[in-house]
């Protein structure tokens, strides 16, 4: 009778066709009232353990991260702590120097001298108080870091990092020092964004090299600081050692040493093959927006060399969007006529004109590299090679790129069908190694794989970097590299992460 009145007074009749189901759905929400709900009381003084059981547990609706647990539990603590830390994101999307959460409260969260591990700063000394002066000093700390990666190192947005995590040091160093750096150090802390960009620096144990390198700011001065920190960027490799043309083999637009080449083209000032004009990051005019270009044509070399090589970084170049149009399909030996040599130039194309035909793409490919080679050694403060010997990384990675992104905008693209498995957190991946499987979530945009279920948790800048970590974690006696992208598996699919490569 209850559901009769609710239909009549909203305008349904007994006799309309479909009175009884409607009144069918009013009984469903009815019952509601009577539905069970379990509730489980769990008690824990360890706050890295109840976050651990709250992401395994929030599994519907908006996906959170352990990130967003610690700025709801800041909020509740601090009235006005929500919408000022909110502001303060919103200023970097505006500015397009977006960072996650998670690296802006590892900054946050060692300001307030409660370590690198956020999570911590929910703690129950952690007072209204404190978390205010930690976000104003972590606001403050954060400005002056992103000036200087922009001004010093021609970093002009977020995307280009190869992890959000790059801006952290900057930001304790300059905060620590009132803004000011001495003669020659500004120099030594762009070596080492460079340095941490080109070796993965910050693709396992975060938090550890964090709170490594807090001390080391706070404990040491002058040269010697930025000797420690390079070192310890530089990873297995020698402090200086040389990059070897090898060294650019199988790698392609998805690799740091393409972002670290599109930050040396900016700093070199290069300009468009057609206009003339110096390439803008950030341009008004739709047209002349970067694209990275196939010095060979993929239309002319695909049905006749192997993909490593015709989508290696060796044949790419930065171009503005109507000028990549205007080459179309053409050869270099056919197009490069109308370039000037100094448009060449700028972006390291081999001068020999007789590198420029189908049959020497090899021969280009492998000039280039040389060339390419150095250009990195420069920026990164490393000897010129000189035809010595490849460096063997004692502890390499393995190769992150055994499938090559066909996106064309530098650096990265992320494409609708990717972006249909995205949830907050990211793309929900998993892996089941010794009988053991491990729960993580892929950033397609910045490559990061987050661990947050299993062996291995934590936050790793690529897929190989968390492979490893799980198979230290669970079998420490064999060679833990592992290629991630066949490493994982995407939940939703059933398919391998290289399958939305």
């Amino acid at each position: 009778m209850q559901f009769y009145q609710v239909l009549h007074d909203a305008g349904v009749p007994l006799a309309d066709p479909g009175f009884a189901a409607w009144t069918h759905r009013l009984q469903k929400v009815n019952n509601i009232r009577h539905h069970q709900i379990a509730v489980i009381t769990y008690e824990s003084d360890d706050y890295e353990e109840v976050a651990e059981l709250f992401a395994r547990l929030n599994k519907g609706g908006r996906r959170l991260s352990k990130g967003d647990l610690v700025y709801s539990a800041i909020a509740a603590r601090w009235s006005d702590g929500l919408d000022t830390m909110d502001a303060f994101h919103q200023e970097l999307q505006d500015s397009n120097f977006a960072l996650n959460r998670e690296a802006v409260l590892r900054l946050m969260s060692l300001l307030a001298g409660t370590g690198a591990h956020h999570i911590k700063l929910i703690g129950a000394e952690v007072d209204e108080a404190a978390l205010k002066e930690a976000w104003q000093a972590t606001e403050a700390a954060l400005r002056l870091a992103i000036d200087f990666l922009r001004a010093e190192c021609s970093i002009p947005r977020s995307e280009i990092l190869s992890s959000p995590n790059l801006a952290i040091v900057p930001a304790l160093l300059l905060h620590d020092r009132g803004g000011k750096l001495r003669p020659g150090e500004a120099q030594l802390l762009r070596r080492w964004v460079y340095r941490a960009m080109a070796f993965s620096h910050y693709s396992l144990q975060v938090e550890g090299k964090l709170e490594a390198e807090a001390r080391l700011i706070r404990a040491r001065g002058g040269e010697d600081l930025f000797v420690e920190l390079i070192r310890r960027a530089s990873g297995p490799r020698s402090v200086d050692s040389s990059l070897h043309p090898r060294d650019l083999e199988q790698k392609y637009s998805t690799h740091p040493f393409f972002r670290l080449l599109y930050i040396a083209a900016l700093r070199g000032g290069a300009r468009d093959w057609a206009t003339n004009i110096t390439i803008n990051d950030q341009p008004m005019n739709t047209g002349a927006k970067i694209e990275f270009h196939h010095v060979f044509p993929r239309a002319r070399v695909q049905p006749v060399y192997a993909k490593e090589e015709w989508n290696s970084l060796a044949n790419l170049a930065f171009i503005t969007g109507q000028t990549n149009k205007m080459i179309s399909s053409r050869l270099p030996d056919e197009y490069m006529q109308g370039v000037a040599i100094e448009r060449l130039a700028e972006q390291w194309i081999p001068s020999s004109p007789e590198l420029r035909s189908l049959d020497r793409f090899p021969d280009f490919l492998a000039a280039r590299r040389v060339l390419l080679a150095n250009v990195l050694n420069k920026l990164l403060g490393l000897p010129e090679y000189a035809g010595q010997a490849a460096h063997q990384d004692t502890d390499e990675l393995p190769d992150d790129e055994a499938l090559i992104a066909e996106g064309r905008t530098a650096p990265t693209l992320v494409g609708a069908e990717v972006q249909e498995l995205r949830t907050e957190q990211g793309i929900e991946i998993h892996a089941i190694y010794e009988g053991q499987r491990t729960q993580a979530f892929y950033d397609p945009s910045s490559r990061i794989v987050t661990i947050h279920s299993g062996p291995g948790r934590g936050e790793y800048e690529s897929p190989s970097g968390a492979a490893v970590a799980v198979v230290r974690a669970l079998n420490p006696h064999v060679n833990p590299n592992r290629n991630g992208w066949a490493f994982w598996t995407v939940t939703a699919t059933g398919n391998l992460l290289q399958s939305i490569r």
